[in-house]
């Protein structure tokens, strides 16, 4: 491959990881959304005989359990020894448009987060930590009635900063 080339790729790929960290960071502020979606029946229109519940494209927790899989997501020390507790993870669908998960997750003692309903596909998960920064592993995909482990190394902002 010519060498102009790979520089090439090697921008557009610090381009879209930077979109992408930029785009979690600013969903993380948000204040969390409620956990479940209410509409009134005019709200919708009216129901026709043969009418279906109409699925929230945007929170998996109300699709069929046939189109939703599970991700465990660990984070590790920057040498994948020791579990990091506390760090906020989220989930980015990479389909068209990208979603964000409606839950975001903090890891518990053992450096685990756990997502039980999450829509089959592709996606981007990121994990951030008050005193970590932000990593994410892309282009994960996810089967139906599947489950998907991501572990992910924590770097100290103390020790990217060459402290």
């Amino acid at each position: 491959m010519h060498r102009g080339v790979r520089w090439v790729i090697a921008i557009a790929g610090v381009g879209v990881s930077l979109s992408l960290a930029a785009l979690l960071r600013r969903q993380l502020a948000q204040e969390p959304r409620p956990t479940v979606a209410t509409a009134r029946v005019s709200d919708v229109g009216p129901p026709d005989a043969g009418s279906v519940p109409i699925e929230d494209p945007e929170d998996p927790r109300t699709l069929a359990p046939s189109r939703l899989g599970r991700v465990y997501v660990r984070t590790l020390d920057p040498w994948g020894l020791k579990p990091v507790p506390g760090i906020t993870v989220a989930l980015v669908s990479e389909g068209r448009p990208r979603r964000l998960h409606p839950e975001q997750l903090k890891t518990d003692a053992q450096g685990m987060a756990r997502f039980p309903k999450v829509r089959a596909g592709v996606f981007t998960v990121c994990a951030k930590g008050p005193r970590h920064l932000e990593t994410c592993q892309m282009n994960l995909e996810l089967s139906p009635e599947s489950s998907h482990t991501v572990e992910l190394s924590m770097t100290e902002r103390s020790t990217a900063a060459g402290r």
